[in-house]
């Protein structure tokens, strides 16, 4: 911490206590000595020792956060968010002052527990977080949070909850593949999270979702790692099927299968809270009474014998059908195994030794390179990564963190390489996606296409590894495998705008621009903000000669956010034809500054 207690902040702001700590500075309880009000401070320190990318990054994060902040607390449209109180500089440490909001995160209840949390509590905490995310997501443009997770969510002295920390929101940009940069907590991160596509409204009910799963089993979810009907239900047998669902829904790896809206999951919530049995009244001992003089024996009143895992020995309640422990059947009557006793084993401690590399040395720096990405310093994450594995502790979760690090940077072969270790161990299609966007980056299409067909093979319906697979198809050539593999996305995920721009280009490459223009346009009809659809139309409709409408999609595809060499190409190229030089040469310039050996481009710059 750099501040101390009754340090006094811009003449007017006392230090109370500390309330936390993060990697680029602290949170502090203070007073207003002007009102005699307390709020919450946020410092964000300007760290002489690390890269000036990095403090950079950091400043221009910040007042982003500050921001966001001054405008939910203009209009908030019924979020219950901390309110924005004032923010300054102090030498070259920036300072955010917010609502104080007091009670407990619910990390630190978990954490507390050291198991599930009453089911009742979560429905109702997560029914009030929802209502906040509604009002964010219905903002224009929507507030999407990105960093949902058991630490960002306080528990109030009044029982309700609230959301807390805005770092990392953003608002959602139509039009966009993908985010600048994706940040968010591993184990609660969605695959739009990774790159898998722009963050949205579902990415937060993804987190959301990870969060319950935390909160109802007291085990972090796996990073991107789908859980599976019943999975919940072995790790919490008291857990009711109709909750264990909506989480399952909420944590599908593909967007369009999860709810669609805060509002829609909130609504399941309340209908499982609903149907939650009544809590049962407070029971009371009864008063021992004053022993007798009676001297006939009494029979014995025994407990309930606990079902004992026959597997690791743990002791589960009696009526329990799977243990909590490691989820195997429990059998009435089984007794521990003779080398175990009926309670939790304790993880042995692994020494260092030739046969057994792991040493905490290696946890050490695993840690710290997950640190170090949550922060963005992904240079640190990279070498951290590397000396964790050369140490030993090579786990799935390194190899994500350590392949999205190498994304970055803009290191796609190493990214590739790390994805595909990831898969060796975890082979699902999360680890198999990452492998194949890396290898794409990296021009390697073939390696691509292997990757997603084995992702495939993994989750047979998800629409996103259909589409990847149609996408790469196309760009090897093999035309008539991507259409098949488009048309059985576009079969699970029905009117998707992407799909059905993919098809469009199949069909422009195909020489087939009225099917194109048909396709096109119905991709415009169901997202009429989606620019790549526009794009491909200008460009189908330029195929068709119709040069008026090719520029009028083509200049809106523009104003839409996409700068591609091909659409600057088209423009170019339909200005050329109407007879505006100069718009033409703009065009092709744009054009060649995405892609300067388009051989075309050059050729009809030089023409004008």
């Amino acid at each position: 911490m750099s501040l101390a207690v009754g340090d006094t902040l811009a003449g007017r702001y006392l230090l109370i206590r500390p309330l936390g700590e993060g990697g680029m500075g602290g949170v502090y309880l203070v007073e207003d000595l002007r009102d005699g009000g307390r709020w919450a401070l946020k410092e964000v320190l300007d760290d002489a020792s690390l890269p000036e990318d990095e403090r950079q990054w950091a400043r221009n994060h910040f007042n982003q956060e500050i921001a966001l902040m001054r405008k939910l607390s203009a209009y908030t449209g019924g979020a219950r968010i901390p309110a924005y109180h004032d923010d300054f500089i102090i030498g070259s440490n920036h300072y955010l002052v917010m609502e104080y909001i007091s009670g407990e995160t619910l990390e630190t209840r978990i954490e507390a527990t050291k198991g599930p949390l009453p089911e009742r509590d979560i429905l109702r905490w997560m029914s009030a977080v929802l209502q906040t995310l509604e009002a964010l997501h219905r903002r224009m443009p929507p507030v999407i949070v990105r960093d949902l997770k058991p630490g960002n969510i306080i528990l109030t002295p009044d029982g309700s909850a609230r959301v807390i920390d805005f770092g990392i929101a953003r608002t959602y940009k139509p039009g966009m593949a993908t985010n600048t940069e994706n940040l968010g907590t591993l184990a609660y991160a969605s695959p739009e999270h990774h790159g898998h596509g722009q963050t949205d409204a579902r990415s937060d009910i993804y987190s959301l979702g990870a969060t319950m799963y935390h909160a109802l089993t007291g085990r972090e979810p796996q990073p991107l790692e789908a859980p599976m009907p019943g999975a919940l239900i072995r790790l919490n047998p008291a857990l009711t099927p109709r909750t264990e669902a909506l989480i399952v829904r909420a944590m599908n790896l593909s967007p369009a299968m999860r709810f669609q809206s805060a509002g829609e999951m909130r609504a399941e919530v309340e209908a499982a809270l609903a149907a939650q049995p009544a809590p049962a009244p407070p029971h009371y001992a009864p008063v021992p009474r004053p022993a007798s003089r009676v001297t006939h024996a009494v029979p014995a009143v025994t407990a309930p014998t606990p079902r004992v895992c026959p597997r690791c020995g743990f002791a589960n309640r009696p009526a329990a059908r799977f243990c909590a422990h490691d989820g195997a059947p429990l059998i009435p009557g089984a007794v521990a195994p003779a080398a175990t006793k009926p309670a939790l084993p304790a993880r042995p401690r692994q020494a260092a030794s030739a046969t057994n590399p792991v040493t905490s040395d290696g946890a050490t720096h695993a840690r710290r390179a997950t640190e170090a990405f949550a922060q963005g310093r992904y240079q640190q994450t990279i070498v951290h990564g590397r000396q964790a594995i050369e140490r030993g502790h090579t786990t799935t979760d390194l190899l994500v963190t350590l392949a999205r690090a190498y994304d970055q940077v803009n290191r796609p072969l190493e990214a590739a390489s790390a994805w595909e270790r990831a898969a060796q161990i975890r082979p699902d299609a999360a680890t198999l996606l990452g492998a194949a966007a890396a290898w794409r980056a990296a021009g390697r299409l073939a390696e691509a296409q292997v990757a997603l067909t084995r992702a495939r093979q993994s989750a047979p319906n998800d629409p996103e590894i259909s589409y990847q697979l149609g996408v790469v198809n196309m760009a090897l050539g093999q035309f008539a495998q991507a259409e098949g593999d488009l048309r059985e996305a576009l079969a699970l995920e029905p009117r998707a705008p992407r799909v059905l721009t993919a098809l469009g280009r199949l069909a422009i490459q195909r020489g087939a621009p009225d099917a194109a223009v048909e396709l096109l346009r119905q991709a415009i009809a169901a997202d009429a903000s989606y620019g790549e659809a526009h794009a491909e139309l200008g460009r189908a409709l330029l195929a068709r000669r119709a040069l008026p409408e090719a520029i009028r999609e083509l200049e809106l595809a523009r104003q839409l956010g996409v700068q591609s060499a091909e659409a600057s190409l088209a423009l170019g190229m339909a200005y050329h034809a109407t007879g505006r030089r100069q718009q033409a040469r703009e065009a092709l310039r744009q054009a060649l500054a995405l892609n300067p050996g388009d051989a075309e481009a050059q050729r009809l710059l030089r023409a004008l």
